[in-house]
C-alpha cells in the first residue's frame, strides 16, 4: 500500500482571543467572554489540506481564508492577496485550483469556506448535521452580527455519517472506495464538525478542523470559547486522544503552528499525562 500524499496549505494567518483558544467559565458565561475585548494570542497559521488519492484524485479539506475577511472580537486576520488557496495551491502543491476534484469541510465556519470561490467548480461536501445548523436563524443571525458571511454561491452535500466504526469514533463515511480517507464525527466547536481520517502504510493521519486549535490544547482537554456543549467538545477531544492511543496518528488541528513539521516528520501523538475520559 503506498502512501497518499497529503499537501499542507497556509491561507494567510489569525489571531484569536485567549479565552477564544481556551474557553473559561461555564456555559454561556465562557462562550459570551468572547465578544468582550481581551488580550489577543500569537499568530495562528490557517491551514488547508490537500490529499492526493492515485485513483480518486485529488480531496482538498477545508479551503481556507481570504483578504476580505472581517476583524471580529475574537479574531483578528493577517492573509494578503497571495495567502489564499489559489495561489497555495499553485506556489506549494503544484497544481491549478481546476485540478481539484473535491472538497470536505470540517465545519462551516469563515476561515475554513471562504476560500471556496476559487474551487467553484468542484463538488463540496459537509456532515449534514453542519448543514442543517449553519441554515438556522441563530447562525444566520451570528453571521450576520459578526460580519462573517459565507461565500457565494454555498450548496454543500451532506455526508451521513452513518457508517461503522473506526478507531474511537463511533461511526464514519468512507470518501474513498479504498477507505483509506474517511470522514468521522468530531461535534464540539460545531454541532456537526468532522475529522477526516487518512489511513497510510504504517500511521493514520487526522485531520480534526478546530476540536482543538492546537496540540496541547487537545492534550489537556481544554475546551475553546466557541464550542456550544462543553461536555460535547470534551468528548471528541477525548475520543481523538483514544484514537491516538490504538493506532500511530500524526494529529493535524486546522491553526497549530507545529502541524506541517509533525506532517513531514510522521511526528505521532503520544500523550503527555494520563486524562480520564
Amino acid at each position: 500500500m503506498d502512501s497518499l500524499r497529503i499537501v499542507p496549505l497556509t491561507t494567510g494567518r489569525v489571531r484569536v482571543h485567549d479565552d477564544m483558544h481556551r474557553g473559561r467559565g461555564p456555559g454561556l458565561v465562557r462562550r459570551a467572554r468572547i465578544l468582550r475585548k481581551g488580550p489577543m494570542g500569537e499568530l495562528l497559521p490557517i491551514h488547508a489540506w490537500l490529499i492526493e488519492h492515485p485513483q480518486e484524485g485529488r480531496i482538498l479539506v477545508d479551503t481556507g481564508e481570504t483578504h476580505a475577511a472581517h476583524d471580529a472580537s475574537f479574531a483578528e486576520f493577517h492573509v494578503a492577496r497571495e495567502d489564499e488557496l489559489d495561489h497555495q495551491l499553485r506556489a506549494v502543491a503544484g497544481i491549478e485550483p481546476t485540478d481539484v476534484d473535491r472538497v470536505v469541510l470540517t465545519h462551516i465556519h469563515g476561515d475554513h469556506v471562504d476560500g471556496l470561490p476559487h474551487v467553484a467548480h468542484a463538488p463540496v461536501f459537509a456532515s449534514a448535521r453542519e448543514i442543517t445548523v449553519s441554515a438556522s436563524l441563530a447562525a444566520r443571525a451570528t453571521r450576520a452580527l459578526t460580519k462573517q458571511p459565507l461565500p457565494e454561491p454555498f450548496a454543500p452535500q451532506p455526508l451521513a455519517l452513518d457508517g461503522p466504526a473506526v478507531g474511537a469514533f463511533p461511526a464514519s463515511t468512507s470518501l474513498t472506495a479504498d477507505g483509506r480517507v474517511i470522514a468521522v464525527p468530531a461535534p464540539g466547536h460545531t454541532p456537526g464538525h468532522l475529522a477526516v481520517l487518512v489511513i497510510q502504510p504504517d500511521h493514520h493521519v487526522l485531520l480534526i478542523g478546530d476540536a482543538a486549535y492546537d496540540v496541547a490544547q487537545l492534550q489537556d482537554l481544554q475546551v475553546d470559547g466557541v464550542s456550544p456543549k462543553a461536555s460535547v467538545a470534551k468528548d471528541t477531544m477525548s475520543r481523538i486522544l483514544r484514537h491516538a492511543d490504538g493506532h500511530p496518528t500524526v494529529v493535524l488541528p486546522s491553526h497549530d503552528p507545529d502541524g506541517a513539521r509533525r506532517l513531514a516528520a510522521t511526528d505521532v501523538l503520544r500523550r503527555r499525562q494520563v486524562h480520564a475520559d
